[in-house]
Parts: C-alpha cells; structure tokens; sequence
C-alpha cells in the first residue's frame, strides 16, 4: 500500500437535507455557486486537492497544516459574507473538520483512521465552525491570528480511541492568518474562480489519471496570474543532510553513522537530478550542535534538511530520519526502521538507498505542490516537469500516463531541449508498451521513446532518468543481456535506484535465470519497500515464485501486487490462473472478475499477444513455465479469444 502523512479537511453543509426538502432547486443552485466560487478557488489557492465531493460537501488535502487552516477559515469567513446578504431559510452554512493523520493512498481517494477522525471532528462543528484535532491544534497555535477552545477528549463514532478536539473560538475565523490571507480575493471575481478552477482541475488530473489533463493545462496556463510573487533566492530541491547522530553512546561507531551522512549526500545529489544538495565539509560544521532548521536554511539557502540518528546496539541497527521544512519548520516526512548488521558497507548501502529513493520522492512531491501553490498563474518549464514527475510517481495506469505525458510536453513547449522533460516523455511511451495498455502501436511508442532517450542523453550523458528508461526500453524491444548492462549502468551511478535491481531481476526472469531474478528483486524490495513501483517487482516475483512450484507464496505475492496496483490487469490474470490450478476455483473466478472489470474485452489470446515483451527473445525455459499461465487461465473461464 501507498501510505503519506497529510492534512484531511471535511466539510459538509449544515441541515441540507432540511434546505432541500424546503427548496429542492433553489437550494442546489446555492450549493454549486459557492462550489465553484468559494471552495474550489479557496482549496486551489491554499495547495490543497479535492480528494471527492461528498454529495453537500467534500474532502481535501493539504501537505501544509497551517494553509489547510488558512482554508478552513477563507471559506467560513466567505460562507459568511455571503450568508449576510440572503434571508435566514437561505444560508447556506458549513461545518469544517481538520485532522493531521497517517492515510492509504490510492488513485482516486484516501482512507484510513486519518479521514474517519476528520469527518468525525466535521460532525462536532457547530454551523459556520470548525473543529480540529490535537495534532493540527500543536501546528497551527503558534502560527495563525485565531484562538481555540479546548473541548477535551470526545469519543467519536467507529475511532476505538476519544479524539482530543478544539473549536475554532466564535469570532476566531474573521481574524485573518498571519501572512497569508485570502490571496486569491485580491484577483477579484472572475479572476479568483479561475485561478481555482485551475488549480483544482490541475490537481484532480493529476490525482485521478483523468484523460483531459491537457484542457486542464490549458485552464491553468490560461489562468490570470496572481500579484507578483517575491523571486525565487533558494533553489528549489535544495536539501542539505545534517550528520546523523550517533546514539549507541560508542564514539567507535561514528565512522558508521558518518558514512550513511556522506553516502547520503552523494546518493540525494545523483538520485534528483537539478537538485542542490549542501556539500559534505560544509554539512558536518553542525555535527554535535543544536540545530534552528530556518537558521541553518538561512545560513545554505536551502529549503529542505534531512537528519537523523543511528542506534547501532549489537547487531541491531535503528534508524531514524526526518525530513524538515527550513522555511516552516515543518516536519514533512519521516521514517524509522530496523536492520540486522551482517556486513558493514553492505548494510550501509541499504539504508543509504532507502533513505534516499525515499527522501526523493518525497520532496517530488512536495516541490510539485509548492509549484501549484506559489506558480499558478504563470507555470515555467521546471513547475509542469515537477508536477509530471510526481504523477508518473504514482502507480502507473493509462489515465496516468497521458496525464503525466500531457505535462512534460507543456515543459517541452516552453524549454524544447529540457532533459527531464525530454525522459519524461520517454517514460510515458515505455510504460504504456511494458504495461501492454494499448493493443496498437507498440513499436511507435518504441521508437518515439527511443528518439527521445537519445536526444536527452545527448544532452546530459549520465541523466539518472534518461539512463532508468534505456534499461526499460531495451527490455521492452527484448534486448536482455543489453537491459541488464543498462541496469548496471544506473547502479554504478546510484546504488540507491531499486527501478535499477528490478530491471535487472525482470531482464533475468527472461532469461529463464529465475533464482538469480529473484535475488535482484529482492534487493529492489530491500531499498524501495513503499515506492510506487514496487507493484512491478511484487508481480514479478509471484511469476518466478509460480514458476519454481511455490503457490502459496505466488498468491501472496501477486495479491500485494494487485493491492499496490488495483489498476494493474496482469496481477489479477496471473493471480486467476495460479488460484485456479490450485483448485480454488471460487476465489480465481473472483480474480478473474477484477481483471476482466478493468478490461472486459480480455481474452487469453489478447493477454498474451500484448505481452510487455516479445516473447520469442524470451528464453525456452521460461516460455515452458509462461505457457502454464495460459493453463490456468483457461481453467480460471477467461474466454480463448
């Protein structure tokens, strides 16, 4: 599963099934203009995303806890400027509830206890209040012009714990955040609902996979652009990774904790291309001092810094890293984890590598959000390729692709030989082949993907992107012993790249090298346990764990496949034809339906005549073991052709 900590507002009209039995039409047609004239324009504006409309009301997120208040105030401030010009019988007001929490993420929604407590806290609000959790209550106390009423701990529906709640005091949400305030009135009417709209429409593009996404561009280029922003001083993925702390108490063990601080440095620098990561001499001038996150900003002109601390006791070694906003203060992403410590440098590699593909599709992420937040009106080629890579980072689909695809192409538009842009593009045709998508035009996108790679690589010979789509590419043409050198390639230039490992396993499957396949796979597992391709691996390993006679661990296997990826048709085919030759007929016909609900025009012959790769430049041991699926399937009910 996909997880991420964020910031959840809920919010749903007050008494409406009332107002709609009053006044069916009347009151529709006041709910869709404040929808469209406060609360998209209001959520657009403060960096938040419409996660889904709730029937009278919704459910956003936000990376930021203090502007996701900001959000929950602009609207009750505007709710209310509204409401004093109509009759009582026809206002229309919201009750708000905030809560940080730990979520699931999947392409089209979020859950988990996160979402239950933010609407739990919605229901607590009075009409035109607003009532956050504890955690959002720690973050914002200090940070915004508004007082809380403490209401103690309420024990809320289907949440076995009492939530700690507080009330925004009366008269709270007319006193203007400090700093920000409603930027997007000062564009006046039209202006604000645009820049919204855009905004919004953007986001939900991205977060969807809808296949609109270039009117979405449009809508945003388009957009009128807000009062002049201060200019940019601090590069955008400026990070600089404090030396970790040592605390096993044994001065003997710094060289190990100091060597995860280097080999960090070096892995981030090469693992975020256009990144400026703080150069180790001047990074281990704070070692063993007290740290101010915005003064050691101030001082790197950074925006990110990532620390930590490294227990070694024994054969146990704990680690923890956070990862802070300089400019906030904000702690925005975190991580804690175990290992046993066999060999020195191997066991570094591995949590270097962890930390960082983590580190880097963090700050994707959020660099992406900030790119919506602070450059709406007027996206440069770096804002559309920011927002293109954190949608190619979600787990891949078509609607994906063509959204991400839709992005790198406006970069290209603006800066033609931008090589982020140029890969960008490149990833986009090599997966919609690899995930078999499409049943025409393989070799087009092939060779398109191909062009593309070599005028980036052209450009900048060692781009880590351009490099991870080559490897991909050649395996996808079914060039495997030339896939693998390529995986190597990448690997040297950044051991932290589990993309790197699983191309190689695939590259081995192939091959018919299953055991060393699975090995490689393994070691994508080891660094990149939460990425979001670890779909591939997972589905990758169900087949070798099949093919080698092990079921039960393929099931399991492809069953975490298909719950990273619920897109994913292959995992639910390959899971089908494993359970049914297995004699678990009642739970393959179930598999069978999830995939044939994703594509209901499925047959075996389709399934294996769009391969990710061609199948004749696969080895004949693995063609042996691959033609068994085609067994299980047949007995699974999927119709021949």
């Amino acid at each position: 599963m996909i997880r991420k900590l964020t910031t959840i507002l809920s919010l749903d009209v007050a008494g409406y099934s009332r107002l709609m039995s009053e006044d069916e039409e009347g009151t529709h047609a006041r709910f869709a203009a404040l929808w469209h004239e406060l609360l998209i324009p209001a959520i657009g504006a403060r960096g938040g995303i419409v996660v889904k409309k709730t029937g009278d009301g919704l459910l956003a997120d936000f990376a930021s806890v203090v502007e996701a208040m900001r959000c929950a105030i602009d609207i009750q401030n505007g709710a209310a400027e509204r409401n004093a010009k109509l009759p009582a019988g026809q206002r229309l007001m919201f009750r708000i509830g905030v809560n940080l929490g730990d979520v699931i993420v999947e392409a089209d929604d979020i859950f988990g206890d996160g979402v239950n407590i933010a609407v739990r806290l919605e229901g607590l609000a009075e009409p035109g209040g607003i009532v956050v959790s504890r955690a959002v209550y720690e973050h914002v106390r200090d940070k915004l012009a508004a007082s809380f009423a403490d209401l103690g701990n309420r024990q809320v529906k289907n949440i076995a714990r009492p939530v700690h709640a507080y009330r925004l005091q009366s008269g709270g949400a007319t006193q203007l955040p400090k700093g920000g305030g409603r930027r997007w009135r000062r564009l006046g009417p039209r202006a604000a609902v645009a820049l919204g709209l855009a905004s919004a429409i953007a986001a939900a593009s991205w977060r969807l996979g809808q296949t609109d996404a270039p009117a979405a561009l449009t809508a945003l280029v388009g957009a009128p652009a807000p009062e002049a922003e201060p200019s940019e001083t601090i590069p955008r993925l400026s990070i600089v990774v404090l030396p970790f702390a040592n605390l096993s108490g044994d001065p003997r063990q710094d060289y190990f904790v100091d060597g995860i601080t280097e080999s960090l440095t070096t892995d981030l620098s090469r693992a975020l291309p256009g990144s400026f990561v703080v150069a180790r001499a001047t990074a281990f001038t704070y070692k063993g001092k007290p740290v101010d996150p915005g003064a050691v900003g101030r001082d790197l002109n950074v925006r990110y810094l990532l620390a930590g601390s490294v227990m070694a006791d024994g054969e146990q070694v704990r680690v923890n890293a956070q990862l802070t906003d300089a400019e906030t203060n904000t702690e925005i992403w975190a991580e804690r984890f175990d290992k046993t410590r066999k060999d020195v440098l191997a066991i570094q590699d591995e949590i270097v590598g962890r930390l960082s593909r983590a580190v880097g599709l963090r700050l994707v992420d959020v660099e992406a959000r900030r790119s919506e937040r602070e450059h709406r009106g007027n996206p440069s080629a770096i804002d559309f390729v920011m927002r293109g890579q954190a949608v190619a980072n979600r787990p891949a689909s078509r609607e994906t692709m063509i959204a991400a695809r839709a992005l790198f192409e406006s970069a290209l538009e603006s800066d033609p030989e931008n090589v982020d842009a140029l890969a960008g593009v490149a990833t986009t045709y090599v997966f919609e082949v690899l995930n078999s998508y499409y049943e025409t035009g393989r070799e087009d996108r092939l060779r398109r993907a191909r062009a593309l790679i070599e005028r980036a690589l052209a450009i900048e010979a060692r781009h880590i992107v351009a490099l991870k789509i080559h490897a991909a590419l050649l395996r996808a043409e079914g060039k495997f012993e030339d896939a693998i050198a390529a995986g190597q390639v990448v690997i040297a230039q950044n051991p932290g790249e589990p993309w790197a490992y699983k191309e190689i396993g695939l590259s081995q499957l192939y091959l018919g090298r299953f055991e060393e396949a699975l090995a490689w796979f393994g070691k994508a597992e080891a660094i990149g346990p939460h990425d979001p391709s670890r779909w591939i691996w997972l589905g990758a390993m169900g087949r070798v764990q099949f093919f080698l006679g092990e079921d039960e661990e393929a099931i399991r296997l492809l069953r975490l496949s298909a719950d990273a990826n619920p897109k994913d048709v292959r995992a639910y085919a390959l899971l089908a034809a494993i359970l049914a030759m297995s004699g678990r007929a009642e739970e393959a016909a179930a598999a069978l339906a999830s995939c044939l609900r994703l594509r209901p025009e499925l047959t075996i012959k389709r399934l294996f005549d769009d391969w990710s790769v061609p199948l004749p430049a696969t080895s004949l041991a693995y063609r042996a073991q691959h033609e068994r699926l085609r067994t299980g399937l047949r007995l699974a009910g999927m119709a021949e052709e």
